[in-house]
């Protein structure tokens, strides 16, 4: 069952998908999109995460609204933790 939450990421949504992007291939998955809208995918020790992310704000905005929806995560994490650490790796 997909779980959605936003999040605010402090700058436009092209330098969110530089910082998204970064974040995510340097843990070792895989980042696929564009400053509209994409998919993600990350491998952890306890299984698999995947979701897509829809910008919500308008192009240039100096901060970007995003949804992020999981669509795949192991059953074990609560979704407050991908969450949590997904907004980490957006706020560095």
């Amino acid at each position: 069952m997909a779980s959605s939450f936003n999040i605010d990421f402090p700058g436009t949504s092209n330098q969110f998908i530089l910082t998204a992007n970064s974040a995510i291939t340097e843990k070792g998955g895989i980042f696929n999109g564009d400053s509209n809208k994409g998919i993600f995918s990350l491998d952890t020790p306890i299984g698999d995460i995947k979701g897509s992310y829809l910008v919500l704000s308008e192009p240039n905005s100096s901060e970007t609204r995003i949804e992020v929806t999981i669509t795949d995560k192991p059953f074990l994490v609560p979704m407050r933790k991908i969450e949590s650490t997904i907004a980490g790796f957006l706020m560095k």
